[in-house]
């Protein structure tokens, strides 16, 4: 129950600051309220919901500003994360990067929103995990729902994109190419492409009280 919560989030089918009412949520899921009740908790230790007191239980509110700090803190670690990994890039790193970049493509294809952004978030990750700083990951892990919340943004904004392989593509040539230089500049580029979409659909996006669970 906590994972199809959690899909319906990351796919925007629940936008952020969208109040999780249980009995609503129970009655259109057909599940009983004391099931939904340890889902919406598991949200709650995840990161994707918090519970305000004397008002309810809310999907996290994860605005331009908060995605800005959260692209910022990424951009500082990544660049650390790649210069650290560079000289360690053997064979299994680099089947490994290849291997999660066609799983991504795949999701793409596969026009599943939800596994789309788990697969981007899984590509991008496997930097964190082998540059051979132990705290890497664990940032990684900490950022990940409000990543992932950026990403599903990115993927359902109405501002004009480019081409999700292609784009992607280019990323995954550099991370295996011969210079860091270049490795660090595309991932300059990468993330303003991501962070200008969502700061163009925030300033076309709803306000709170407009928003009601799918």
């Amino acid at each position: 129950m906590a994972e199809t919560l959690r899909r319906a989030i990351l796919s925007g089918q629940i936008p952020p600051g969208t109040q999780l009412i249980e009995s609503r949520l129970a009655a259109d899921l057909e599940v009983s309220r004391g099931l939904l009740r340890e889902a919406i908790r598991e949200l709650i230790e995840s990161g994707l919901a918090d519970n305000r007191p004397y008002a309810g239980t809310f999907v996290t509110e994860v605005n331009a500003d908060v995605l800005r700090d959260v692209y910022e803190m990424r951009r500082v670690m990544e660049r650390q994360a790649y210069t650290r990994v560079w000289p360690l890039r053997d064979r299994a790193f680099r089947s490994e990067l290849q291997r999660r970049f066609d799983q991504m493509i795949a999701a793409v294809e596969s026009d599943d929103l939800s596994e789309e952004i788990r697969a981007e978030a899984h590509f991008h990750g496997l930097v964190y995990e082998r540059c051979g700083n132990h705290l890497m990951p664990a940032f990684w892990q900490q950022m990940t729902q409000k990543i992932q919340l950026g990403f599903a943004i990115c993927q359902i904004a109405h501002a004009p994109k480019v081409d999700f392989k292609e784009n992607h593509h280019r990323f995954l040539e550099c991370a295996l190419g011969e210079r860091l230089d270049d490795m660090l500049a595309e991932l300059d580029v990468h993330l303003d492409r991501g962070l200008a979409t969502i700061q163009f659909e925030a300033g076309n996006a709803p306000s709170p009280a407009s928003l009601r669970t799918a």
